[in-house]
C-alpha cells in the first residue's frame, strides 16, 4: 500500500496554482488541496490537517507570515511543515521567511529541481 501525502497550498494566482497542480501530478502519492486566502488555507489546514503546506507570502487580507504564525498557534497545525513560495526573491526576503519560521523557501519563478527537491525532502520521498 502506498502512502498518500496532502499537500495545501495557499495561492491567490490561479496561473500559480495550475503550475503547481501541475508539478505535484509527478507524484502519484500526492493530493494537492488549494485554497485562494489565508483564512480559507487556516480553514482547511484545521479541518484536514495535511503532510505540507505551501504558502504564498503575498495574499490578500491575512499574509502568508500572519497565517504561519497562526498556523503555530494551534495544536492541530503547529507541527505541520510550512514552506514559502513567493516573488519576494532578494535574499533578505528568504532570510526573514525563514527567520519567521518558514520550513523552507521557494522562489517564483519556481526553479523545477529546487521545487521537486524541496518537495521530496518535506514528504520525505525518495
Amino acid at each position: 500500500m502506498t502512502n498518500k501525502y496532502q499537500v495545501l497550498y495557499v495561492e491567490d494566482n490561479p496561473a500559480n496554482m495550475r503550475l503547481v497542480e501541475q508539478l505535484l501530478k509527478t507524484f502519484p502519492d500526492i493530493v494537492l488541496v488549494g485554497a485562494e486566502t489565508a483564512e480559507e488555507g487556516l480553514e482547511i489546514a484545521q479541518q484536514q490537517t495535511p503532510d505540507l503546506i505551501l504558502m504564498d507570502i503575498n495574499l490578500p487580507g491575512m499574509s502568508g507570515y500572519d497565517a504561519l504564525v497562526e498556523l503555530k498557534k494551534l495544536d492541530t497545525t503547529k507541527d505541520v511543515t510550512v514552506v514559502a513560495i513567493s516573488a519576494n526573491a532578494l535574499a533578505s526576503d528568504i532570510e526573514k521567511g525563514l527567520d519567521a519560521g518558514f520550513a523552507d523557501y521557494i522562489t517564483k519563478p519556481i526553479n523545477l529541481q529546487s521545487f521537486f527537491s524541496t518537495i521530496k525532502k518535506h514528504l520525505n520521498i525518495t
